[in-house]
């Protein structure tokens, strides 16, 4: 189960799914997170696979720390937080940045990944065979992190 409160949104003039996450108060700045999903953590699948397994070595202990993003944000994650930055932010704007638990910040990828795939074989965008075994795949990873959707 995850911890924050979000809203799903589809896009359909580009078949894609947001997880929006603005509206979580406890969550400052949680916006950093929606917006890089689908940004600086691509929609291609094998993109989000290796930004998992990456979550999965950090959170076990076997990597100290993970870095990625780059498109909008900076995303760097230890085994016990992950801060998600907005470079594109003025100094004026003061702090733009997301701090959420490393644990919570991977739930909510697989989540909106889960929602894209089934999006997407449902708008006839990803055949079904292949929307099954990557749903396969999330449902490994959701027990790898000892928890259930």
């Amino acid at each position: 189960m995850l911890k924050y409160k979000y809203a799903i949104e589809y896009i359909d003039d580009y078949d894609e799914v947001i997880l929006d996450l603005e509206k979580e108060k406890i969550l400052k700045n949680g916006y950093l997170i929606s917006n890089s999903l689908g940004s600086d953590i691509f929609s291609d699948f094998d993109s989000i696979k290796e930004e998992i397994e990456q979550l999965l070595k950090v959170l076990s202990g076997e990597l100290p720390i993970f870095e990625s993003g780059g498109n909008l944000n900076l995303i760097s994650s230890d085994k016990h937080k992950t801060l998600i930055e907005d470079i594109f932010a003025d100094e004026d704007e003061g702090d733009c940045i997301c701090t959420i638990e490393t644990v919570e910040y991977t739930k909510i990828i697989l989540i909106w990944a889960k929602e894209s795939i089934k999006y997407k074989n449902k708008r006839g965008v990803l055949a079904t065979e292949e929307a099954d075994e990557r749903m396969g795949w999330i449902k490994e990873k959701w027990s790898e992190l000892n928890f259930t959707n």
